[in-house]
């Protein structure tokens, strides 16, 4: 029932962040923004949430995972009817222009500044319970955190179903959902004593930085999700203004899109990574070689089909690529650092949007293609990180 719980959780969360991701670029076009207004909305709500959760990992050490998982999706309730509720005076023109990203960007950042909790608390409090109850850590952790890559598939897929009643709606489906998530929680997941936490002397980032191979194995999550941020910010709008679609259908296409990517992702994680005898290289080789084929066909496509196509090789990358570094990482650093780099790990996806969406804004107003070209360059450099990395195991 534990696991249960916090699977759904997750699976709450990750709904509602694969939802803006689907459905931002079309309310940002609605609405007036520019792109760069809505690349400054996301990549400032990672940044907040990236730092919030080491911070708040610290919290729940010292007050329990339990309280801080409460925290974190009670934010990410009330923060999302704020910044839907922004967007819908947005759409009926009573705030428009400078005003209304101002409140779109004040109510976002602070939604992620609490909403950061809710990670770090449940990847925390499944660590904990499997040590309490002698169970195999790597298989629970994978069937609590599999919960992301279904949310990226559910949380498309709602949003294609419901933007036909109105952009904002899928937005105030996910407040029902993480409400629900929220009671389930609170009345269902058994409280347990905070652990002791870690001495600050031994979790100083120099301490994980001066460990080569944890540090590329971030690095490569990293480029990974800048990849897949830089895509999320540009698909919509080049469904647009490059195959001239309406900002309802571009939201149901990208949705769409998004949604075959995440059940690439969610299928190889539960096939090829936990139940495959490939090595970690061979595993990481295997992601970076699928995400530049995918990237290459999403930037070089004519037709929609063929950006599905590339969908399903950039959600094998992710999905063979993401778990396999965070296992490493964790397995090879020491019990004192191992904290800390798990949550350093937990924060890569922030990061990588923290950076993607600027930078993706920034060549999209140049050309609409150079995005996808940067992601194809990026991904194909994955290989060369996975290079360095075994080379730092070799040394190690």
């Amino acid at each position: 029932m534990v696991t249960l719980v916090l699977f759904i959780a997750l699976l709450a969360t990750a709904m509602g962040q694969s939802v803006v991701m689907t459905i931002l670029p079309a309310l940002g076009r609605e609405t007036g923004l520019s792109e760069l207004q809505v690349a400054a909305i996301l990549s400032s709500s990672a940044c907040i949430f990236a730092l919030g959760s080491t911070r708040w990992s610290y919290y729940a050490a010292r007050a329990g995972n339990r309280r801080t998982l409460i925290y974190g999706l009670s934010g990410y309730s009330l923060g999302t009817l704020c910044f839907a509720s922004v967007f819908s005076l947005g759409l009926a023109e009573w705030l428009t222009g400078c005003a209304l990203f101002g409140c779109l960007l004040a109510t976002r950042v602070a939604q992620s500044t609490i909403m950061s909790a809710t990670p770090p608390a449940a990847v925390g409090y499944v660590i904990g319970y499997v040590r309490r109850q002698n169970l195999h850590s790597v298989a629970t952790l994978s069937r609590v955190t599999s919960a992301n890559n279904l949310g990226q598939i559910l949380g498309p897929g709602l949003a294609g179903l419901l933007v036909t009643y109105g952009l904002v709606a899928p937005l105030y489906a996910i407040i029902v959902l993480t409400c629900l998530a929220l009671l389930l929680v609170w009345r269902k997941l058994p409280d347990e004593p905070p652990s002791q936490p870690v001495p600050p002397k031994i979790t100083t980032s120099a301490d994980v930085s001066a460990s080569s191979p944890v540090l590329l194995l971030l690095s490569f999550a990293v480029v990974l999700f800048i990849c897949m941020a830089m895509l999320q910010q540009s698909l919509g709008f080049m469904l647009i203004d490059y195959f001239h679609h309406s900002p309802v259908n571009a939201a149901q296409i990208t949705g769409t899109a998004l949604m075959i990517s995440a059940l690439a992702a969610l299928s190889v994680q539960w096939t090829l990574v936990q139940r495959s005898n490939f090595t970690l290289m061979q595993l990481l080789l295997i992601a970076a070689v699928a995400m530049t084929a995918g990237y290459v066909s999403v930037a070089t496509s004519t037709e929609v089909q063929f950006i599905y196509i590339g969908m399903v090789g950039i959600g094998v990358g992710v999905g063979v690529g993401y778990p396999s570094v965070t296992a490493a990482a964790t397995q090879h650093c020491s019990d004192a650092e191992r904290a800390k780099v798990t949550g350093l790990m937990t924060a890569s996806p922030a990061m990588g949007y923290t950076l993607g969406p600027p930078l993706g804004a920034m060549l999209y107003q140049s050309d609409i293609h150079f995005p996808l070209y940067c992601c194809v360059l990026l991904s194909a450099c994955l290989i060369v990180i996975n290079l360095k990395i075994q080379s730092a195991f070799s040394t190690k």
